[in-house]
């Protein structure tokens, strides 16, 4: 008899021009407009770093060993890039040429003077071009200052130096993820809460004091668990499938990478779907007016879907500073906060704990949705 239901469930709600628009269309259309309006940030994204083309001339007859410090930096990381592509030129309108030509970002030229920095135009190159000159110019006076205070430790401050050459390296605390990617797990997070209005549908169908097939289910000698427990699962379902089909429109066909292993996708997805159908069953189970049961799930998913960073990206990150209490017990904001960690540092005790509060959040809703509808009366149907 579930198996029956279930899939007589699934029929029903798979033919709701509502469900199909709403929960299906509606994201990928939001998620669209999201690419077209992010796309270029996530991929430019400064925090994804680009081999530097620079230029070197050295006109001093001697080097206080900058050269040797480009040398380091122009190696490959362990994860094969490098910070700078270097190229020598011995005259500096060679290099002045170059740069004019494209092929250098930027050159270095070291005279007796000092060593200054020549770059076309301001920007992030020239940015990390001046920061390596800054940091350079640090070391050097460091050695300096050793060398004139206290001589008979320079030999040790040497050594400390040469165990740490690179002035400049790439660190990464995971995957390189673009702050703009918030508005993506965001929009999954919104997805997934829309998944109440199938709830609280569900629940009308199937309690007799909100509708005429709802009265007949009542009569019916199947259990009233058993009809819950199947429209619950098959909404579930339905969810799950659009949240999969959003995630995977966004990584392939958009291409836009969220970072995220398929396995904690597709369990962060189902968390997520599971939030949003056991909040919906709550809703339903104490709303008993038909129009409050369309009203409160779009307010409750919106307003979540707001605090979680879907209309203003850093309201997540005021809320953790003033109220760090309503992440904790926003669905919305837990599901995009482990999705960002999940992505960013790996599966992390944050990520864990994220997906654990959700989980608690689901078997409260359950819970407390089943003593309400158990204690459902009815004089006669």
């Amino acid at each position: 008899m579930f198996l029956r239901i279930f899939i007589y469930k699934l029929k029903e709600l798979s033919r709701k021009y509502w469900l199909v628009g709403w929960n299906f269309a509606f994201p990928l259309v939001l998620a669209t407009a999201f690419a077209l309006g992010f796309g270029n940030f996530i991929k430019d994204a400064p925090e994804n770093l680009k081999t530097i083309e620079t230029g070197y001339v050295k006109e001093a007859k001697e080097s206080a060993g900058f050269d040797t410090v480009l040398e380091e930096i122009s190696k490959e990381s362990n994860d094969g890039a490098a910070i700078i592509a270097l190229s020598e030129y011995s005259e500096k309108d060679d290099a002045i040429q170059a740069m004019n030509e494209g092929r250098i970002e930027g050159f270095f030229l070291e005279t007796e003077d000092g060593i200054e920095t020549i770059v076309p135009t301001n920007g992030f190159s020239a940015t990390i071009l001046n920061e390596i000159v800054r940091q350079y110019n640090n070391y050097a006076n460091v050695v300096t200052k050793i060398a004139e205070d206290h001589p008979e430790k320079i030999k040790d401050a040497m050594e400390a130096l040469s165990e740490n050459p690179a002035i400049a390296t790439e660190h990464s605390f995971g995957s390189d993820t673009s702050q703009y990617l918030q508005y993506f797990f965001a929009l999954l997070a919104m997805a997934s809460l829309f998944s109440s209005w199938i709830s609280t549908h569900t629940l009308e169908g199937i309690c007799a004091n909100m509708s005429e097939q709802g009265k007949r289910v009542e009569c019916a000698p199947t259990p009233k668990f058993t009809s819950i427990a199947a429209g619950v699962l098959a909404g579930f379902l339905l969810q799950l499938v659009s949240n999969i089909i959003l995630a995977l429109y966004i990584q392939y066909i958009l291409k836009i990478d969220l970072g995220l292993p398929i396995f904690s996708l597709v369990l962060l997805c189902s968390v997520g779907s599971a939030a949003g159908i056991s909040f919906g069953t709550l809703m339903g189970s104490i709303l008993k007016d038909e129009k409050l049961l369309m009203v409160i799930p779009l307010v409750f998913s919106m307003i979540c879907s707001f605090f979680s960073g879907l209309m203003w990206g850093n309201i997540k990150q005021i809320i953790q500073y003033h109220c760090p209490i309503v992440n904790r017990i926003n669905p919305a904001a837990l599901l995009t906060d482990a999705m960002y960690v999940r992505s960013t540092y790996g599966a992390t005790d944050v990520y864990r704990q994220d997906i654990a509060i959700m989980c608690v959040m689901v078997a409260g809703c359950l819970i407390l949705s089943s003593m309400f509808l158990r204690r459902r009366r009815y004089v006669s149907l």
